[in-house]
């Protein structure tokens, strides 16, 4: 992992907790994420995407799923992937399946 990606997913981590702190469900906004660790880079498939393990919910140290989709079947454009505080309805909570959706093409402004 070079040093780009590897900050991808710290900054990553903290976008999470960030966005779903302004949540307006009181449980989703009770959780936060305290790490995110890429398992299986999926890039060829039709739905190119990154699976891994994420730590989140009300300590932080859940072991969740992820999914992040990407819309390149190349090389990784790891800052473009990153929403800005300015865009929400990039990520989908599933806590009953302790799973995260993270979608950037589906960000919109706020």
């Amino acid at each position: 992992m070079d040093g780009a990606e590897a900050d991808f997913w710290t900054a990553l981590e903290y976008r999470i907790t960030s966005e779903l702190w302004g949540f307006e469900d009181q449980i989703l906004r009770s959780l936060w994420c305290d790490g995110l660790v890429p398992d299986e880079y999926d890039l060829r498939s039709d739905r190119p995407c990154i699976r891994g393990t994420a730590y989140c919910g009300q300590t932080g140290q859940e072991r969740w799923r992820f999914t992040l989709l990407v819309s390149e079947h190349g090389p990784i454009d790891w800052s473009a992937l990153l929403p800005p505080e300015s865009v929400t309805g990039w990520l989908s909570v599933h806590p009953r399946e302790r799973a995260l959706i993270v979608d950037p093409a589906s960000a919109y402004a706020l």
